[in-house]
């Protein structure tokens, strides 16, 4: 897959197959691609060559908001919709013309840790509190993949270790594909069963983390 701008190569035929249950880790130096390799994972940007094949079929044959669905996004700083936690949660499946009742949201929330949060106002929340439900938004939609952009870069040690671990727990137990961008070696050998390293927009190297890294 290539992605070009301004006439020069941003991401170069980089070919990667995540499986279900997997997390690949990509990372490499600041500009060398990472981020923009993410962005064309659920078409926030567009291949200039190549595609993405999600569980067989070419991205492009799915409907966009179908894809983004499916292929669930998480980002450095979690961007809440203004208004109540609940309100998050409901958002993806209300735009399909589904609710998700009491009982959904709450069971949702404490796979975060986050009980009883449902009618806090996202205004009340913590950094580490705003990520979890921005996590759990993610799951409402039960994704076949999930895109992590740097998702604990803005947050204290203890609340960096405790949605890593909420991470490893909810990739295994749903068997997401799951892609993981992040800047910190040691945050890829703690979660990712395969590392991929991108220089200048290439694909430079892949393996397991302790050969990579």
């Amino acid at each position: 897959m290539t992605r070009r701008a301004d006439g020069r190569a941003i991401v170069e035929d980089v070919s990667v197959e995540v499986g279900a249950g997997e997390v690949v880790a990509v990372v490499g130096a600041s500009g060398s691609g990472k981020s923009s390799f993410l962005r064309l994972l659920n078409r926030l940007d567009e291949p200039t060559a190549g595609t993405v094949y999600l569980a067989g079929i070419d991205f492009r044959r799915v409907p966009a908001r179908e894809l983004r669905r499916r292929v669930g996004l998480v980002l450095q700083s979690a961007w809440l919709f203004p208004g109540t936690v609940a309100d998050n949660l409901r958002f993806g499946p209300a735009s399909r013309g589904e609710r998700l009742d009491d009982a959904v949201v709450e069971r949702l929330l404490r796979r975060v840790d986050l009980d009883g949060y449902g009618e806090r106002s996202v205004e009340r929340l913590s950094g580490g509190e705003s990520q979890r439900v921005a996590l759990a938004r993610t799951l409402a939609n039960a994704p076949e993949a999930m895109l992590l952009d740097e998702p604990t870069s803005a947050l204290d040690g203890p609340t960096r270790d405790h949605v890593e671990l909420l991470l490893r727990e909810i990739v295994a137990e749903r068997r997401l594909a799951c892609v993981l961008v992040t800047h910190d070696p040691a945050q890829a050998r703690r979660l990712a069963t395969r590392v991929v390293v991108l220089e200048h927009g290439r694909l430079a190297r892949q393996g397991r983390p302790q050969e990579v890294l």
